[in-house]
């Protein structure tokens, strides 16, 4: 069952699920958040999960085909459960949807409602910049909040005229802040994977510790030769690039 709360003013809505839910909950559920969506535009999401006892097959593909078509139109999504490994999957979908996702206990149900409604709508800047030039093959790709399919939909022109132009290149990935990728944007990005044969060498610069371990990690199987750097040392990144 799905019980389905929202206001004519605000643009917070609430789901409160509680057993199994049916393809009749959720058709009924995605009817009323469409006209919400064409109503406000963005929506934000307060998901009460009281009890889980499963969902019907076709509902899970009814639920997945609108998650993928309506992924930008939620800005924030509240979760809040008492089982902890929905809140566990809540919190790590934060990294990679465009949505700004938190997760709480029942006990911080007021807290939850409190985010939603005090929360600043999210900047529409574009969450990649791409810079190039025709004397280098050495590309420069900057990260600074969240990336969307339009960002790939930009960007990969440029990188096939880059690698049409010097035949290989050289990266500088600079992850400023990253606040996750929409689930097209990453279909798009493994759509793109062929390309890694072309890139000879990767200066991932951020400082967050966990995205210079995975760096060098995967440096182990990736074709081109990858070295991570600290912010601080984005010159010394560049200076490896332009003599690799």
């Amino acid at each position: 069952m799905i019980e389905y709360r929202n206001n004519p003013t605000s643009n917070v809505v609430e789901l409160i699920v509680e057993g199994k839910i049916t393809e009749a909950d959720l058709d009924q559920t995605i009817s009323r958040m469409k006209l919400d969506i064409a109503r406000h535009g963005k929506l934000k999401l307060l998901e009460e999960i009281r009890s889980f006892e499963g969902i019907d097959p076709i509902a899970l593909w009814k639920d997945a085909q609108f998650g993928l078509s309506h992924v930008n139109d939620f800005s924030h999504v509240a979760v809040v459960a008492e089982a902890e490994w929905v809140r566990t999957i809540a919190a790590a979908s934060d990294n990679i949807l465009s949505a700004q996702v938190k997760a709480f206990s029942p006990s911080q149900h007021e807290a939850a409602r409190t985010w939603l409604l005090t929360a600043p709508e999210p900047s529409q800047a574009s969450g990649m910049t791409y810079r190039s030039s025709s004397e280098s093959n050495v590309v420069e790709i900057i990260i600074e909040g969240t990336i969307t399919a339009a960002d790939f939909d930009r960007i990969v022109p440029q990188v096939k005229a880059d690698l049409a132009k010097h035949g290989k290149v050289k990266v500088l990935e600079e992850i400023r802040s990253f606040e996750g990728m929409d689930p097209m944007a990453l279909w798009k990005d493994l759509q793109q994977a062929y390309m890694v044969k072309d890139i000879t060498h990767v200066a991932l610069v951020a400082d967050v510790q966990w995205m210079r371990t995975v760096a060098e990690a995967v440096s182990a199987i990736f074709p081109a030769e990858i070295k991570a750097f600290e912010r601080s040392q984005i010159d010394l990144a560049r200076v490896w690039l332009a003599a690799a």
